[in-house]
C-alpha cells in the first residue's frame, strides 16, 4: 500500500492559489458593489425625470387647451 505523500512546494502552491482566489473575489465584489450603486442612482435618476417629463407634458397640454379656449372667445 502507498502512502500518501504531500510536499511542502505543494502546500505553498495550493495556499498561494487559495489567497489569490480570495483576493480576486474581493475585488471582483468590490467592482460589483460599485457598480451597482451606480445603477441604482441611475434608476432612481430615470424614475425622477420620467416623473418631470410627465408633469411638463400636462403643462403643456393645459397651455394648449388654454390656448384653445381663449382664441374661441
Amino acid at each position: 500500500m502507498k502512502k500518501f505523500e504531500l510536499n511542502l512546494d505543494a502546500v505553498i502552491v495550493m495556499v498561494l492559489l487559495f489567497v489569490i482566489s480570495l483576493g480576486v473575489n474581493f475585488v471582483l465584489y468590490r467592482l460589483y458593489s460599485t457598480e451597482a450603486k451606480a445603477n441604482v442612482k441611475l434608476q432612481i435618476q430615470s424614475q425622477v425625470d420620467q416623473l418631470n417629463l410627465v408633469s411638463m407634458q400636462a403643462y403643456i397640454d393645459r397651455l394648449h387647451v388654454a390656448e384653445k379656449g381663449s382664441g374661441a372667445e
